[in-house]
């Protein structure tokens, strides 16, 4: 299985544990893991479809979810 990640910044510096969700969509679910020290965190990826990422509870939009893509979102 293949990954993406997440980057989380507060005043641009690595937020960690801030909360992380993806919905993969109608048929593929959601996922939800909290940013580690370094502010990242890695979620599954189920094809290239494009889903919506939220980032502490705010919609960060609908991106591809593609093999290998990084995001990185202020907040």
């Amino acid at each position: 299985m293949s990954y993406f990640s997440v980057k989380v910044l507060r005043n641009n510096k690595p937020a960690p544990d801030v909360g992380v969700m993806i919905d993969y969509g109608l048929l593929g679910g959601y996922g939800e893991k909290r940013t580690h020290s370094d502010g990242w965190v890695e979620f599954h990826n189920y094809g290239s479809m494009p889903g919506t990422i939220w980032v502490h509870g705010r919609s960060m939009g609908s991106h591809s979810l593609a093999d290998g893509k990084t995001y990185s979102f202020s907040i």
